[in-house]
């Protein structure tokens, strides 16, 4: 029989839905002053410009490439290489931030930085001198649009990773004005003006809807379409960056009501929609009739599984920042008065904002921030990141030294110790499961057997499994023989599967965040048993059982498959986990 390493392997692992993510946010110095690297501005033709901020070089695609976590220095455009990251602990990125800036389809988005200044100053939308517009045209997606954005997609499909996708009209924060990028200019920061489309869609038989509706109904299918390699989708759309914050349509909770319901119905009901805390409570209350505020968002019940309210994480765009109220530059209270009266305590409290994240047990995903408090500090940013499941963090954006230069203890974790910070945030990220036990029968008849299973997980990760992953058992021949597969083609070692009815969502992470390994009650115990008729006609012999645990509509042989984080398991070739071996006898 084969022998089975039950002990965590502490290496990066880039599994489906969950760590660092490339980005496309990075300080640059440039002649014009720090500039972002930001989304993928979506053309309305062949002739439109595409502008995805100073990138160098331009990018398109998934991001799926080994990168080093952000030291916080800025990265000069004639360097060899822009993207350094210097703090020499990299990751293999599996999620692909695909976000995508609809400024060519709304009539107040600006067109450039110039633009947006230009306006500042005479408020008019169109240069006086030229005729030439400054922003957009609200109207329809164009099929090329739909169509570039599909081909990005495609590429994401393609490749290994999964999409945390982003839609917004103002992608490039050009309605608003950062003074640090510009120091060569006097400025006051702040928003220079709305970039959403506004009004009624006029498009035949949609005309009940706004334009932002309108634009989402659009996004439906291909939402649809590219279901499998979904992760879950920020809902943005409103505010600078589609970040849901600044502009008048940002603090209006009718607003959220209303987007929050539309990406609710484009988006399958399988994947989930990032928000901040104002936006879900401004949606929650309207939809049930309640009248939750940031005073009692903790009291928020646990969300029923399969419900609308089930389907949202949060976002957090200045992730562990800190600030003088604790609300990471904002992120956390975003929302936060438009839920009370006017001019009264808004009342939020960084304590029940983790409280109301922790029970939605969904994704938390965040960019940068990290400036040295309490709150990102080891070993209290270990605590926060459990209450708050930490999912996915970009590592191009944050002073990841923080962590870097602090040492994992023994006690924090004995696999890790010695290692340092960011290694172990790193790997912890989301969900990290390890095989703790497995053991099937050893011998089954080929016409009238079972394979009997019972094996337990520990999950050592900040969170959970969240979209649904489909566990399937694989039986591969251990020698070469001349069968043939279930499609008649020739196979040397040829392979059988079963899908079994095991949820990965019910193995989750231990409660009081203790993940050392010999805590036996954090391990979720699991048991199958599948006739050995239900994989069809297997031969005589003996055959290794893997388990390949991936998203139902998966559609290659391999890719996004979850990987134990044991030693010596794992089998690339067939996406898959090696967990025990078993001898068919008799007439087959």
């Amino acid at each position: 029989m084969v022998k089975i390493n039950f002990t965590e392997n502490p290496i990066d692992i880039p599994n489906p839905d969950r760590g660092a993510y490339r980005g496309r946010w990075q300080f640059c110095d440039t002649p014009f002053g720090i500039t972002p690297e930001v989304d993928h501005r979506v053309p309305v033709d062949a002739q439109s410009v595409l502008y995805h901020g100073r990138q160098m070089p331009p990018v398109e695609g998934d991001d799926i490439e080994l990168t080093q976590f952000f030291n916080g220095e800025g990265q000069r455009a004639n360097r060899p290489d822009p993207y350094m990251g210097g703090t020499g602990v990299a990751a293999m990125p599996s999620i692909a931030f695909m976000a995508f800036d609809l400024v060519n389809f709304s009539s107040n988005a600006f067109l450039s930085a110039s633009d947006a200044f230009a306006f500042q100053k005479d408020e008019q939308f169109i240069n006086e001198e030229t005729g030439t517009p400054r922003t957009g045209k609200t109207m329809p997606m164009t099929p090329y649009a739909l169509d570039y954005i599909r081909g990005l997609m495609q590429t994401v499909r393609d490749g290994d990773g999964v999409a945390l996708v982003k839609f917004s009209y103002d992608g490039n924060g050009f309605n608003y004005i950062e003074p640090f990028k510009y120091p060569h200019l006097t400025l006051t920061e702040g928003l220079i003006h709305g970039p959403e489309p506004e009004g009624l869609c006029d498009v035949p038989g949609h005309t009940d809807k706004t334009w932002i509706e309108y634009h989402i109904h659009q996004l439906a299918p291909i939402f649809r379409e590219f279901e499998d390699i979904i992760m879950c989708v920020k809902t943005g759309m409103i505010g600078a960056w589609g970040e849901q914050h600044s502009s008048p349509m940002s603090q209006d909770p009718a607003v959220y009501k209303m987007l929050l319901d539309a990406y609710l119905a484009a988006v399958p009901a399988s994947r989930s929609l990032l928000t901040h805390a104002g936006g879900f409570l401004a949606w929650y209350n309207a939809t049930y009739a309640t009248n939750y505020t940031f005073h009692n968002i903790d009291n928020l019940p646990v969300p029923p599984p399969n419900s609308p309210e089930a389907r949202f994480g949060f976002f957090n765009d200045s992730y562990a920042a800190g600030g003088a109220d604790a609300s990471d530059n904002g992120s956390l209270s975003e929302g936060a008065p438009m839920l009370v009266a006017a001019e009264s305590d808004p009342g939020y409290d960084r304590d029940r904002i983790l409280t109301w994240i922790h029970k939605q047990n969904n994704f938390l995903q965040g960019e940068g921030g990290l400036q040295p408090n309490e709150y990102s500090i080891m070993p209290n940013a270990i605590a926060e990141a459990r209450r708050l499941r930490t999912t996915a963090l970009n590592m191009r954006h944050g002073m990841y030294p923080t962590w870097q230069k602090f040492t994992i203890t023994e006690a924090i974790d004995p696999v890790y110790a010695g290692r340092n910070g960011l290694e172990f945030f790193r790997d912890r990220m989301g969900y990290r499961l390890v095989l703790r036990a497995a053991q099937n029968n050893p011998q089954t008849e080929a016409t009238t057997g079972k394979l009997e299973f019972k094996g337990a997980v520990q999950n050592v990760g900040f969170g959970n499994v969240i979209n649904r992953k489909q566990v399937t058992v694989l039986l591969q021949a251990e020698a070469a023989n001349d069968a043939v597969d279930a499609a008649g083609v020739a196979s040397i070692r040829p392979i059988f599967s079963e899908a079994t009815t095991l949820d990965a969502r019910d193995w989750r992470t231990a409660d009081d965040g203790n993940i050392h390994p010999n805590n036996t009650s954090a391990w979720r115990n699991f048991e199958f048993a599948l006739p050995l008729s239900a994989f069809g006609d297997v031969p005589a012999g003996v055959y290794n059982v893997y388990l390949k645990i991936n998203d139902p509509l998966e559609k290659s042989v391999n890719r996004r498959s979850i990987q134990f984080a044991n030693h010596g398991i794992w089998n690339a070739e067939l996406g898959a986990n090696l967990v025990g071996q078993i001898e068919v006898v008799g007439c087959k």
